[in-house]
């Protein structure tokens, strides 16, 4: 794939350029992504079958990716929310299906009230409010790793010099239940790719609830997150990598394995009420 930005001439062969272009044009350039590092260090195969195998099947999004994209625009590119997302009665009509095939994304009226509400306490947050004053929204930035041989790629929510902005949506917005969101979706992986990329001095995380009422946090990882974030995407490039080079990409493994519980499943933990 060969994307050209008419403004600087820069195309997805240059190294460390930036380009302004859509969001599926991104996504099917096959340079590695944050998501592909999630992926292979679950298992090489799944990263294989998401974003190698040509027959994989197309993935529709979910409830909650439409969510996250709507917000996205209405926080990040408001004066594109109307042209991008028309509002439709259903996404079954063929007014919404001939919308979606013309390259929009339609949503119910439901889905852009809380899409707005969710932009409106974003704004409302001084902190979050002055990180997103100056910058630009959906950069897509490409450059080489050469330690390990990948074509690398990422897209910044937020990006102005120095500083990365990444909008989060979210059930819950509060210290404890992020910092688990963090390490359950690897967001301290994200942050390490993202800074590779960009080499931005800050990463901050906005985050917004998707319920009522909306509430907003605004978060930066320390230290000692950023490194193992940084150790594992090391080890998921290297792993993609090697088996690139092998062109071999095993699951979880062909053979019976023994297990053993976790540690907070011990029956020491079973409430005594239980007996």
């Amino acid at each position: 794939m060969s994307c050209t930005d008419k403004k600087t001439g820069l195309s997805c062969a240059d190294p460390c350029g930036t380009l302004m272009i859509s969001n599926a044009e991104y996504h099917a350039d096959p340079a590695v992504s944050a998501s592909h590092l999630h992926a292979v260090l679950q298992s090489p195969q799944h990263y294989f079958k998401k974003y190698i195998d040509p027959n994989r099947p197309k993935n529709d999004p979910t409830a909650a990716m439409r969510l996250g994209t709507l917000c996205h625009t209405a926080v990040l590119e408001p004066d594109e929310l109307k042209e991008r997302h028309p509002v439709v009665s259903s996404r079954r009509t063929k007014e919404a299906q001939q919308l979606i095939s013309d390259g929009f994304e339609p949503v119910l009226q439901s889905e852009m009230d809380t899409a707005k509400q969710m932009a409106e306490s974003v704004r409302n947050h001084p902190e979050a409010a002055w990180l997103l004053s100056v910058g630009e929204a959906e950069q897509s930035l490409w450059w080489d790793d050469d330690e390990f041989g990948l074509r690398c790629k990422c897209r910044p929510d937020w990006w102005s010099g120095d500083l990365v902005v990444d909008l989060k949506t979210t059930q819950d917005a509060s210290p404890k239940a992020f910092a688990k969101s963090v390490a359950n979706f690897g967001y301290h992986r994200q942050q390490a790719h993202y800074v590779k990329g960009t080499n931005c001095a800050r990463f901050i995380f906005i985050v917004v609830e998707k319920t009522y009422p909306f509430q907003t946090a605004v978060y930066e990882l320390d230290t000692e997150a950023f490194a193992i974030g940084e150790d594992q995407r090391r080890r998921a490039m290297h792993r993609i990598a090697t088996c690139k080079q092998r062109d071999e990409w095993p699951g979880y493994g062909d053979n019976v394995q023994t297990l053993s519980l976790p540690s907070w499943a011990t029956y020491d933990e079973i409430p005594f009420s239980e007996f």
